[in-house]
């Protein structure tokens, strides 16, 4: 037994062992090692061998012969440590998120027309209006699913089917814009915007060609100067209305088709933070204005008349 213990003992500590003089007839002793690391005991009964290594700071080994009941299997709820119940705590599996929706991919071109003159504030806002118009049409966009407008010619309705939408902006004088309207729209006269769609919905293809949105630069500036607004603004204002034809809208149909489009024009440009009215309202108010003019021109002709004519009858009487 003292053989068994030793060599049991040896692969853990170092530490020599005592023993009884009488081979064979161990003799009870306990005693506490210097390292006070484990405990060695021995049971004076003979046929009874009782021994027991502990290892209180370290759990190197442990051999147990005694009456103790072993140490209870590791199961579901507990824990083999101390005895202790504990929980087996399942790992939460990450939940897979739906997939994103695709947002299509926007193509912007801005072009001058080459007989504008060379102008650093034409490049300016040309370089400007490449950056605003994509806000303008991914705010466009968001309302074509949740605004209900009756007018609005829905062929172009789910952009985000789309992978790429393509869509041009040029700058250009008044004889130009005048050749494109003769030739678009039969009207042989300069116009502030033109929209010209290109797109085909019986076509199923990955890319919508929205179309060209054409400015005159030589009309916006004069609207610019007569509504008391800068020309980056009414370019803003022309692009607005020239995007919204593009995407179904059309005031010239009927006064119903005329409020909604104008409706959608000061939304726009009051979210984007945009300075100006629409160009509906504009156009509106500059005709209203002008016809009020015109009226108190009449009046004050009539009323040079009148006092023209007492004038000429005081000199009559006069005389």
């Amino acid at each position: 037994m003292a053989r068994f213990v030793a060599r049991g003992i040896a692969v853990a500590s170092s530490c020599p062992l005592l023993f009884s003089s009488a081979v064979g007839v161990p003799l009870f002793r306990l005693r506490r090692l210097a390292s006070e690391h484990f405990w060695f005991a021995t049971s004076s009964q003979a046929g009874a061998p009782f021994f027991s290594i502990f290892f209180p700071l370290r759990n190197h080994l442990s051999i147990s012969a005694c009456s103790r009941s072993p140490l209870p299997s590791k199961c579901s709820g507990e824990s083999v440590r101390g005895y202790r119940k504990g929980r087996w705590r399942r790992r939460r599996t990450a939940r897979k998120k739906p997939p994103k929706e695709s947002q299509p991919e926007l193509n912007v071109m801005i072009c001058i027309e080459e007989d504008l003159p060379e102008d650093p504030d034409i490049k300016s806002i040309a370089e400007i209006l490449r950056m605003d118009l994509p806000m303008a049409m991914a705010l466009a966009f968001s309302h074509l699913d949740v605004s209900h407008y009756k007018t609005r010619d829905t062929a172009v309705n789910d952009v985000n089917k789309f992978e790429k939408i393509k869509i041009s902006l040029l700058l250009c004088n008044d004889d130009f814009i005048r050749r494109l309207n003769k030739e678009w729209r039969d009207e042989d006269h300069a116009t502030d915007v033109l929209s010209m769609s290109q797109h085909i919905p019986e076509l199923n293809i990955p890319i919508l060609m929205l179309g060209d949105i054409v400015i005159s630069i030589d009309t916006a500036s004069r609207q610019a100067v007569e509504r008391a607004h800068t020309l980056l603004d009414e370019m803003r204002i022309l692009m607005v209305h020239g995007l919204l034809h593009l995407l179904g809208f059309d005031h010239e149909i009927s006064d119903e088709a005329e409020e909604e489009m104008e409706k959608e024009e000061e939304l726009i440009l009051a979210k984007l933070g945009w300075k100006g009215k629409g160009l509906i309202k504009s156009a509106y108010d500059s005709h209203t204005d002008g016809s009020h003019q015109a009226q108190d021109l009449d009046v004050a002709d009539n009323g040079k008349e009148k006092v023209d004519a007492l004038q000429l009858l005081d000199r009559n009487l006069t005389t």
